[in-house]
This record gives structure tokens, sequence and C-alpha cells, in this order.
């Protein structure tokens, strides 16, 4: 079987350089372009990303994941699509880097098997599939 199929993640700080947390509303715009581009976007809230300064020290910090998928069966011209979205995923980190002032922003490119399996739509829930255990939520 052959695998074309890609997976595009960017790890963005939660916090700034000096420890102040940056604004929902910075996030919620990457979420926001990279949904336009790709159709949408999964969040992974909070990651630990570590490396070692200068001296040595481990350094570690809370980041998001934001990771979008592009299905090669969608597309008539893969080889142009799949440069479109590596340049737009290398946009977005080199903007956010200036941006946040990130020394670097991670960027990774996977191959993947993606396949959308259908649902069936619901606007809500019935009543007996919903509510919260407050005990459960949180002891």
């Amino acid at each position: 079987m052959l695998i074309n199929d890609r997976e595009y993640r960017l790890i963005v700080p939660k916090w700034d350089n000096s420890g102040r947390k940056i604004k929902s509303e910075e996030i919620e715009e990457i979420a926001k372009r990279m949904s336009d581009h790709f159709g949408g976007v999964s969040i992974i809230p909070s990651i630990l990303g570590c490396w070692k300064n200068e001296e040595g020290k481990l350094i570690c910090e809370e980041n998001l994941v934001f990771q979008a998928y592009r299905d090669s069966e969608s597309v008539r011209d893969w080889e142009r699509q799949k440069k479109i979205d590596e340049e737009f995923v290398n946009s977005i980190a080199k903007e956010l880097g200036k941006r946040f002032g990130q020394e670097s922003v991670l960027i990774s490119e996977d191959k993947v098997e993606v396949n959308f399996v259908e649902g069936k739509y619901r606007k809500e829930l019935p009543p007996e599939r919903i509510g919260i255990d407050w005990f459960k939520k949180l002891v």
C-alpha cells in the first residue's frame, strides 16, 4: 500500500520568553489560518518541549501542537499541493518565530494514512447520552 497522505505539525509556545501567557486570540488566529488552508486543524492543548541551553541546562516550556492533514486522493496535482502545503507551514512558523520572539519554531511533516469515516451529524445528543458527573470530573 502506498502511503502518500501528509500530516503537518506546528509546535507553538503558550508563554513568551519572560513567562507571560500569549493571548488566546493569537493562538486562535493560527487555528483559523490552518483550518482555512487545510480544511481543519487538531490542537493538542499542552505538550512540554525541552532543550539544553548554551550552558547545558535543561530548559522546558509548555507548548501547543497544531496538526493538519492532507488526503492525497482529494487533490488533482499532488506534488504541487504538497509544495504549497510545505510553504504554507514554513511561512507560518517563520512568522510566529518573529511575532512571538522565538529563536526557532518546530514544524514536522510525516507520511500518514488518512481516512475520513462517515458518521451522522446531530445538532445535539439525546438527554440519556449527556450529563456531567461532577464527582467523577473533579475527584
